[in-house]
């Protein structure tokens, strides 16, 4: 099939999603990243100008199943130029207001290291500044899956650690403090209820965003 064809195919049976059309995402990707990204590109201007609810349904399978073959090429170059379609905290100022079921694939697959390995760590380090200060939300969730990674998953290399200095300072600083601030205040909150399984979760995350703080402050403590 040609990639024409196949995205007429995606807008004939939509609404559909990638794990539902699976033969589409597998012949897409056929196509190189540079071709998909800017096809990636073009649905997200498309889906902006629209209204229609059949029309909008089309541009949100489209990004959907594309978005797919981009991340089965494992290429973790592609993050930094998916981070735009992040939402932002004020979703309503962004060109697109984009639903769970479409952002919850974006940002999973970003920190997934099932299609990028380890990789992804530095790769979204040297550009997760571009999420400061307008989402904030998704920063921090990313900042969470970094960390727990690094300690769960990639101990040995401690990727996250060791790639700190791919960071910007003070964008990193906000999410840092950001991060920290929140899970102290929900501990704070499930003191009060007692819940010594939850404690113990929200301490081992405290001390591990420490950990990883002071690394980062070490790193510019004579900058």
């Amino acid at each position: 099939m040609t990639k024409a064809e196949i995205y007429q195919e995606i807008r004939n049976i939509s609404p559909t999603w990638s794990g539902e059309a699976q033969e589409l995402v597998e012949n897409l990707e056929e196509f190189e990243n540079d071709e998909l990204l800017q096809d990636l590109d073009d649905v997200y201007q498309e889906w902006s100008r629209k209204e229609n609810d059949d029309s909008v349904q089309q541009c949100v399978s489209l990004f959907d199943v594309i978005l797919q073959a981009i991340f089965n090429h494992g290429d973790p170059s592609v993050i930094p130029h998916l981070l735009k379609y992040v939402p932002s905290d004020d979703y309503y100022e962004d060109a697109v207001v984009m639903e769970d079921y479409s952002s919850e694939p974006l940002c999973n697959g970003i920190v997934d290291a099932n299609y990028f390995g380890e990789a992804y760590i530095p790769v979204l380090l040297s550009c997760i500044h571009e999420l400061v200060p307008r989402a904030m939300s998704a920063a921090k969730w990313f900042f969470y899956w970094m960390r727990d990674d690094n300690f769960d998953h990639f101990s040995e290399n401690q990727t996250l650690i060791n790639n700190l200095y791919l960071a910007k300072k003070e964008p990193f600083i906000k999410i840092l403090n950001y991060t920290i601030q929140e899970t102290t205040e929900d501990l704070e909150k499930i003191k009060k209820d007692g819940k010594q399984e939850t404690i113990e979760v929200l301490n081992k995350a405290l001390n591990r965003s420490e950990i990883v703080r002071q690394a980062f402050l070490k790193l510019h403590a004579d900058v």
